[in-house]
């Protein structure tokens, strides 16, 4: 980032260790964390972007992101456990990195995205992320995910959370069908625009004065991790063609399904986008 002022998108939260269920019985070790999905859609899309992110000594992917992360000394990376064998994935954590500081974020962007994976992205941060684009856009994730005493990650309701003052701030919050349970839907739409990823059944975005029903594009699903992910870079990629709400959805639709059909980061094929969504 050295001499830069500005870019297209700027994004804020850290990268992970996944530790995933393998079609054989056994486990993946990946790359993982919001930053790496949303950045593989912005690459091959050719999305002028930087990440923002901090790990711990351990992080094993440096050479597998094109923007590394501050390695802050004396720290582990987010290490996620990932189940799949009940009706909603399970999701334990038993390492966690340190928080993004708000001196970290030093350059202006069209759009900013905050896509903390547990709790790393906080409101001083979220504040000034807001100071420095013309839009934020935020998963949900970011914003409520805590640790019960097992290391399984639940969500807080978010009027419990120092970011519910701060919606006037956002342009866009993402949230999944679970995560939108712990919203106040009436009160967090009449500040900003909300859109609910609804995995095959496609999204539902609200505004303070409407609610449209967007279906998916069907694929066959072999690791939904990441999809909400991909699904919010694809949403930003219609903000930067200047797109409606409706439009940007149905481009986040797309991405989000292609995320599905692969383990770990994906790679997007964006010449298979259809000719509607070009």
């Amino acid at each position: 980032m050295s001499g830069r002022s500005s870019c297209d998108v700027l994004v804020v939260g850290n990268y992970c260790h996944d530790v995933l269920p393998s079609a054989g019985g056994g486990e993946v070790h990946t790359l993982g964390g919001s930053a790496a999905y949303i950045s593989s859609v912005f690459d091959a899309a050719g999305v002028d972007h930087v990440v923002v992110s901090v790990a711990g000594e351990d992080f094993a992917y440096a050479d597998r992101v094109r923007y590394p992360p501050r390695i802050v000394p004396g720290t582990r990376t987010t290490r996620f456990l990932a189940d799949f064998s009940q009706e909603e994935r399970v999701l334990r954590v038993d390492a966690r990195s340190a928080s993004i500081p708000p001196e970290d974020i030093r350059l202006d962007a069209r759009v900013a995205l905050a896509c903390g994976v547990m709790g790393e992205v906080t409101p001083e941060t979220l504040l000034r992320m807001s100071q420095h684009a013309r839009h934020v856009l935020a998963d949900a994730q970011c914003l409520l995910r805590v640790l019960d005493d097992g290391g399984r990650v639940r969500n807080q309701r978010l009027e419990d959370t120092p970011f519910a003052a701060l919606m006037g701030h956002l342009h866009v919050l993402k949230a999944s069908e679970e995560e939108a349970r712990a919203l106040d839907l009436d009160a967090v739409r009449a500040r900003t625009c909300v859109v609910i990823t609804r995995g095959r059944h496609g999204c539902t975005l609200l505004t303070a004065k409407a609610s449209l029903e967007l279906p998916s594009s069907p694929v066959e699903e072999v690791d939904p991790t990441g999809a909400g992910d991909c699904f919010l870079a694809g949403f930003t990629l219609g903000l930067l063609r200047g797109q409606s709400l409706s439009k940007c959805a149905e481009l986040a639709n797309w991405f989000g399904a292609q995320a599905v059909t692969q383990v770990g980061v994906p790679h997007v094929d964006v010449s298979k986008l259809p000719d509607v969504l070009r």
